[in-house]
């Protein structure tokens, strides 16, 4: 949560070009009106992946951290399935000052 956020705003399959561009900023919008605050991941199906941050470090930081879910979901797909937190566990942690702390800290 401190790197890649309470959610991932996540693009369906589009044609790339103008489509994919309108698309995202929908999203974007609809996120930002959501959690009141700009999302670190967007997830494109079938091209990608664009992380956002403040910083170039917090940029790169965003990136690893959804490689590395990604890859801890994928293990657990081969496993039989991953358990995902409630929504209201992820609103708790994201809230905690400790976790706000470590933001700062880390400049993200």
């Amino acid at each position: 949560m401190v790197f890649c956020g309470v959610a991932s705003v996540l693009i369906p399959y589009i044609d790339p070009g103008l489509p994919l561009a309108i698309r995202i900023k929908d999203e974007v919008q609809f996120y930002i009106k959501r959690y009141g605050t700009n999302p670190k991941v967007i997830l494109l199906e079938n091209h990608g992946i664009i992380t956002l941050g403040p910083t170039p470090t917090s940029v790169l930081a965003a990136m690893f951290m959804a490689d590395k879910a990604a890859q801890i979901f994928a293990g657990a797909a081969a496993l039989g399935g991953p358990i995902f937190m409630q929504r209201e566990q992820v609103e708790r942690i994201a809230g905690r000052s400790d976790e706000h702390y470590r933001q700062r800290a880390l400049g993200v």
